[in-house]
């Protein structure tokens, strides 16, 4: 079951962080597409529009003035500087093709005229050029489309025409830039999410686990205390089962003579009794937990009242119960959840104190508040089992030497909590142990 809620736990944050990262990559993919198809349609409506004789060139920089010293630019400028790599064999200026497999750096567009009778001739605006065959198919396909602007998809080009007195002009620039980016974007995206995915499945997978860990201990706290509820429901079961036996195999026997088995047969009873009461008591503190309201009041009065109800169980062990309550001790409290709590204290005390040993109660002020503590000088705590002492379910004497049922310092923490007080323990050969509720 543990590991199916674990499973399902990651299943759910990896789809959730799936969704999210691709509804982001998918943005960056969407945006960068309409920032580049952007610049080509600026670039070939520049081109469209401008004055063949001064307009802007089709990358949108003045050009030079005609007779102009060329001016330095940096790569990627103006194509037509003095620069030896930019003519041909010829001294014509080397132009960039497109609509072929030349890869530009930026948006280059080229421009035809197409006549009425279906002639084209191509107009030098210092632009680009482009392959007569791939020409010849831009140019049919442009003519024929309903529209004036498209993009032919096989050629890898965009275009838009408008009338003009020698006939229809016709720009076109070349896609291959802008599907070049958007491989490298989908490229670097698909990898920075596929990182990000893996990044994520392993903080899910450690979270999980810690996020599990708080119900897998609660878990293997139950089937423990099933099991020692188990053992300890047995024998008092087994031993009134057979007590009953005896009792109807002698049915002329007077009460007199089998009263041993009717003892037996109660003890057993009152210890099953109090199984269930410290049952009920658990729930009852798990659901009171919550702050209630709070009264000032004296609880060296409720402190005295707990200790004294003590004194007949210590009394026939040989225990003294010693009691250093300071007097007239008022802090905001709740009556009833105060004397469960220091009973549970005492008994436990009492409990696991050895006959004829002392048990000392103390309460005294702190500041504005109080301390409450109860000493004994039992068998000391191994340090390993102090921090789960407060634990439901969890007993430190694994033995069950006292018949106790591992509920009575979950109860006691669960009140003090309540009450809104901290609750310690401390344990040593020397000092004894010592249960502390500050208030």
């Amino acid at each position: 079951m543990l590991k199916r809620l674990k499973r399902r736990f990651i299943l759910i944050n990896m789809a959730l962080v799936s969704v999210a990262v691709a509804v982001m990559f998918g943005a960056v993919c969407v945006l960068t597409y309409r920032s580049g198809r952007a610049q080509i349609d600026r670039a070939v409506s520049s081109a469209l529009f401008a004055d063949v004789r001064g307009g802007a060139l089709p990358d949108e920089r003045p050009r030079e003035e005609e007779g102009a010293a060329p001016s330095e630019t940096a790569p990627g400028g103006n194509p037509f500087a003095e620069d030896p790599s930019s003519r041909d064999d010829r001294g014509d200026i080397r132009l960039p093709k497109i609509g072929g497999n030349e890869k530009i750096s930026y948006v280059y567009t080229a421009t035809v005229i197409v006549r009425p009778d279906g002639s084209y001739v191509r107009e030098d605006i210092f632009g680009a050029d482009i392959e007569d065959a791939v020409l010849e198919q831009a140019v049919e396909k442009a003519v024929a489309a309903k529209r004036d602007c498209g993009t032919v998809r096989s050629l890898h080009l965009a275009w838009q025409r408008v009338a003009v007195p020698e006939g229809t002009k016709i720009v076109f620039a070349s896609t291959d830039h802008l599907v070049a980016t958007m491989r490298t974007t989908a490229i670097i995206s698909g990898a920075v999410s596929l990182g990000s995915l893996l990044l994520f499945f392993g903080v899910s997978y450690l979270l999980a686990g810690l996020a599990i860990q708080p119900t897998a201990e609660a878990w293997e706290k139950q089937k423990q205390f099933v099991a020692d509820a188990s053992h300890d429901l047995k024998t008092p079961l087994t031993v009134i089962l057979a007590n009953a036996d005896i009792l109807r195999s002698q049915p002329d026997s007077a009460v007199s003579e089998q009263m041993q088995w009717v003892e037996g047969t109660a003890e057993e009873a009152e210890r099953m009794r109090k199984m269930v009461n410290q049952l009920l008591e658990l729930a009852k503190s798990e659901d009171m937990r919550e702050s209630v309201a709070l009264e000032p009041m004296s609880v060296s009065d409720l402190a005295e009242r707990a200790a004294l109800q003590f004194e007949p169980v210590a009394f026939e062990r040989g225990i003294t119960i010693e009691s250093e309550i300071a007097p007239n001790v008022i802090i905001p409290c709740h009556e009833d959840s105060a004397v469960r709590l220091f009973q549970s204290l005492i008994d436990n005390a009492v409990k696991y104190s050895p006959d004829g040993e002392t048990v000392t109660v103390r309460l005294e002020p702190h500041g504005s508040g109080a301390v409450f503590s109860v000493r004994n000088y039992g068998t000391p705590i191994p340090p390993e089992d102090l921090p789960h002492l407060f634990e439901r379910f969890y007993r430190a004497d694994k033995a069950r030497s006292v018949g106790g049922f591992g509920l009575g310092l979950s109860i006691a923490k669960n009140l003090a909590e309540r009450l809104r007080g901290k609750i310690s323990v401390t344990s040593s050969a020397e000092g004894g142990t010592v249960f502390s509720v500050r208030f």
